[in-house]
């Protein structure tokens, strides 16, 4: 499943990166035009930080030999499942921050890379800031919980609702 999803992401990026190369310097000009290539060349390169930052979290994972799962379907966000009770602190914590570095990266890509002058680079850029905005929101506060009580805490997936919801009903 692992090559399917990978296959999947870098489709995702990979059209990304050929609209960006194909319109993007549309995007430096003035006009609706140019405003709807900005933003929605914006958009779909800073969607890329999404996969990116997953696949950062899955290589902290097997770098520390943590116990994984492949993402069950392709519509689905996440590539794999971490198991909370087989895995240590240490694991959990090189899992976490391998999707930093993920998502470090693709801030770099968006303030490094990319010309200042384009709509298209500063919506990407404002996807990147979103990028770090939910990372902190969302993660770190796992990892406060993890350093502060030192165990896991249970790592909730999306496809965990639906089977709350059939039990409860």
């Amino acid at each position: 499943m692992y090559a399917k999803l990978l296959a999947r992401d870098a489709a995702i990026v990979g059209a990304a990166i050929l609209l960006w190369r194909l319109a993007a310097r549309s995007s430096g000009g003035a006009g609706a035009l140019s405003d709807f290539t900005g933003l929605v060349l914006g958009v779909a390169l800073g969607v890329c930080a999404l996969p990116v930052h997953e696949w950062g979290h899955l290589a902290g994972a097997l770098a520390t030999r943590s116990a994984v799962s492949p993402g069950e379907s392709l519509r689905g966000l996440f590539v794999f499942s971490f198991d909370s009770q087989r895995n240590s602190q240490a694991q959990f914590l090189a899992m976490t921050f391998g999707g930093w570095v993920g998502t470090a990266a693709a801030v770099w890509v968006a303030y490094g890379l990319l010309p200042s002058e384009l709509l298209a680079t500063r919506v990407a850029r404002g996807m990147a800031v979103l990028s770090v905005i939910l990372v902190v929101v969302t993660e770190i506060p796992l990892v406060a919980r993890a350093l502060w009580t030192g165990r896991i805490p249970p790592i909730e997936t999306l496809r965990a609702a639906p089977e709350a919801e059939r039990a409860a009903a």
